[in-house]
């Protein structure tokens, strides 16, 4: 199966709550590519999907392997929401700083000033 395949099945399992199915489908799919792009996206995914299973450390991980200037807000933003998952209340307001001073879209800069205005340190 093809990695676009992996994440159409991915998505459908998250739309059913069997997130361990969809992580294991979406690490298929990476292993399913040589794309960088194809990688990143499913890397979000996974991200987001881990953070959804408690997983924090693991979504930090796969985070961690998203290269390039285009995918820094995002990045940044789900590197806010693992760490807040964990307690880690400064480290999340720090990721989310960072995120609205790299080179995002207005919605998303606007969505992670809301998060830091949020946090109650």
């Amino acid at each position: 199966m093809g990695a676009l395949a992996s994440l159409e099945l991915a998505q459908q399992f998250v739309d059913k709550n069997e997130l361990e199915k969809a992580a294991a489908q979406l690490q298929q799919g990476l292993a399913d590519t040589s794309d960088e792009n194809l990688k990143a996206v499913i890397n979000l995914r996974l991200a987001r999907v881990q953070v959804q299973l408690k997983q924090a450390d693991a979504a930090l991980k796969t985070l961690d392997s998203i290269k390039g200037e285009g995918w820094a807000a995002i990045v940044a933003d789900l590197r806010g929401e693992a760490l807040l998952s964990k307690g880690d209340k400064q480290g999340a307001r720090s990721a989310w700083e960072a995120g609205v001073k790299s080179d995002v879209t207005p919605a998303l800069s606007e969505m992670m000033q809301m998060k830091i205005n949020n946090l109650s340190i």
